[in-house]
């Protein structure tokens, strides 16, 4: 029992007497340094090469945190994140065992040589990364890596065609700009666009992330970002009440005309639609290269609404007319007809209109209704001609405003 203590004892003051001996010190980093700064001469001037006919090499990976603002009318993308970027400087390289095992620095990115790397389409101004708190990891191999965290304002074309259902692809393009593809190499890392740190946005979801390079004439890498608009606002404040109104829009025709009140109800819900048109050209870039289907949906409706103001009106003209100053046209009797065999119902008035070419006719029709009740009470007047046409319309107006809705709901579904 003795001996094992013994040797437990010698073990521990073993290890922890190496450790103590290999502890690194503040003047073992700072030995480092004086190293590559004051004997070797480190210049941040110069690109970290020795053979300078080589292209400095360097991996860049984006971790994306958050989506502040996608602006659809100014067609810009406001994001949050950083860049890790890796490279190996030749002339920032020791060996450890001579510095107490010193093997990493954290140098403030001011002091080395950096790729000037900057963001390709900013929005407002350029400007390059990082600050200049930040520090760069730096290892003994040389190997430099830097996270420079930005916010990140780009721009970003935007295709509104399927709004609100729509689908919006935009790039964050880095460039070293101080140098071409001969000094300066940028690789896409291995894994793109990172978003184990992001934090997801209320209007907008991320579909999917690519990154591509380009190293032909000049260097750079691309992050694609696909987002996906989350239509739940916009179908319950634009959509429904647009569809809603257009079915308020049809039964103008189901409005008596004597009421009195049919031109006024059609133009509110003419007016209506327009107040929603304008609140979604509001929504929506100015582009005329690409035009939304919502647009064009609110558009034909209110068309078709200005149709039924047209229509109305006509109405409110023919129902004040009398068959003994304005006789029935053919075509007139051919939309009566119609109606009559659309509703399952007969024509119970057997007796033509009388024309009106001789001077003593209206007296003749007048008599000839006195002494053949039945004559008066089915004659074919205007007013019956107003209510077939409202029971052909009523039909006509809204096949058509299904039609156009379907239509509508296919091409962004398919979308």
């Amino acid at each position: 029992m003795t001996r094992s203590c013994a040797t437990f004892i010698l073990c521990f003051l073993t290890v922890f007497g190496i450790r103590k001996v290999r502890a690194q010190s503040g003047s073992d980093v700072q030995d480092v340094l004086t190293k590559l700064f004051t004997t070797d001469k480190y210049n941040k001037k110069i690109r970290p090469l020795v053979d300078q006919s080589n292209a400095v090499q360097i991996d860049v990976d984006f971790f994306l945190t958050s989506i502040i603002d996608f602006n659809d009318q100014d067609e810009s993308l406001k994001t949050s994140g950083f860049l890790s970027l890796s490279w190996t400087d030749e002339y920032l390289q020791w060996d450890p065992s001579s510095y107490n095992g010193v093997n990493v620095l954290f140098l403030p990115q001011d002091d080395i040589w950096r790729p000037g790397v900057s963001l390709r389409n900013p929005y407002k101004s350029f400007t390059g990364l990082g600050s200049a708190f930040l520090n760069l990891r730096v290892d003994s191999n040389g190997l430099v890596e830097w996270f420079p965290f930005q916010v990140f304002e780009s721009t970003c074309d935007v295709d509104i065609t399927y709004f609100p259902f729509d689908s919006q692809e935009c790039e964050l393009k880095f460039i070293a700009w101080s140098y071409s593809q001969v000094e300066v190499e940028l690789n896409k890392g291995a894994r793109g666009v990172i978003l184990v740190e992001y934090s997801p946005n209320a209007v907008w979801n991320i579909d999917s992330t690519s990154a591509h390079e380009t190293n032909t004439g000049e260097s750079s890498v691309t992050f694609t970002i696909k987002l996906k608009r989350k239509p739940g606002f916009y179908v319950i404040n634009i959509i429904i009440p647009v569809i809603l109104l257009s079915v308020l829009n049809i039964f103008a025709f189901a409005l008596p005309v004597t009421t009195g009140e049919r031109a006024s109800y059609a133009v509110t819900v003419f007016l209506s639609l327009a107040v929603f048109l304008t609140i979604v050209s509001e929504e929506l870039p100015t582009n005329s290269d690409v035009i939304s289907i919502l647009s064009v949906y609110l558009t034909a409706m209110i068309t078709l609404s200005t149709v039924i103001v047209l229509i109305c009106i006509l109405e409110l003209r023919l129902a004040t007319r009398t068959v003994e100053e304005y006789p029935i046209n053919k075509l007139f009797m051919a939309v009566y007809k119609v109606s009559l065999f659309l509703q399952c119902r007969k024509r119970k008035d057997k007796i033509k209109p009388a024309k009106m070419s001789e001077t003593n006719s209206k007296k003749k029709l007048k008599k000839e209704d006195e002494f053949n009740p039945d004559r008066k009470k089915f004659q074919v007047t205007w007013m019956k001609i107003v209510s077939a046409m409202d029971y052909l319309l009523f039909w006509i107006f809204l096949l058509l405003t299904f039609i156009l809705t379907l239509v509508l709901f296919l091409i962004c579904a398919n979308n």
